[in-house]
């Protein structure tokens, strides 16, 4: 089995766990997330919320997760040994929320500090999380690719939950990571 397929089954069960679930998907996505991609999926995903007629306040918080979700894939995913970003992303509508999956690669060797840093997040409460992005914004150490967590950090206070984190081995250099939001509807 190739690398790339390898990928693409682990993206095809993670949908099929999406019905297994009986979520409602919303918006799927496996391919690469540059700026035009980004743009439409951000777009799609407001329209439809509108249509749903879901208070500005969630709609707000929805696209900014959408947002800073998708630019971690784009400007934090690692690239295939063959040069291609894969990547996905998932959203579904639950009864009471709504859940959204960004998958990317990761090196195996990044998964453990990325792990501690969202169970840094998980372990405190909402002034917590505030506490933890106003110290990133001062002191936070840039990565080689420009970032300092601020965008998972974001994800975590504006969904108001715990996020999940799972990663799913590809070879002994990768894995897929995905990143599980959860943004109640209420």
């Amino acid at each position: 089995m190739t690398f790339f397929s390898k990928c693409e089954n682990i993206f095809n069960e993670s949908k099929q766990l999406f019905n297994e679930k009986q979520y409602d998907l919303i918006f799927s996505h496996f391919g690469e997330f540059d700026s035009k991609k980004i743009n439409e999926f951000s777009s799609e995903t407001e329209e439809y919320l509108i249509s749903k007629k879901e208070p500005k306040k969630i709609v707000k918080s929805f696209f900014n997760i959408i947002i800073e979700g998708l630019q971690n894939i784009k400007n934090h995913g690692e690239t295939s040994p063959k040069g291609k970003q894969i990547s996905y992303c998932h959203i579904a509508s639950i009864k009471d929320s709504y859940s959204i999956h960004f998958s990317n690669l990761i090196l195996n060797k990044n998964i453990l500090s990325l792990t501690q840093a969202v169970n840094r997040l998980n372990n405190v409460d909402a002034d917590g999380v505030k506490k933890i992005y106003l110290e990133t914004l001062t002191n936070g150490e840039i990565s080689k690719k420009g970032g300092a967590g601020l965008g998972i950090i974001t994800m975590a206070m504006k969904s108001k939950n715990k996020i999940l984190l799972n990663s799913h081995p590809i070879d002994d250099k990768f894995s897929i990571l995905t990143l599980e939001i959860k943004l109640d509807k209420k």
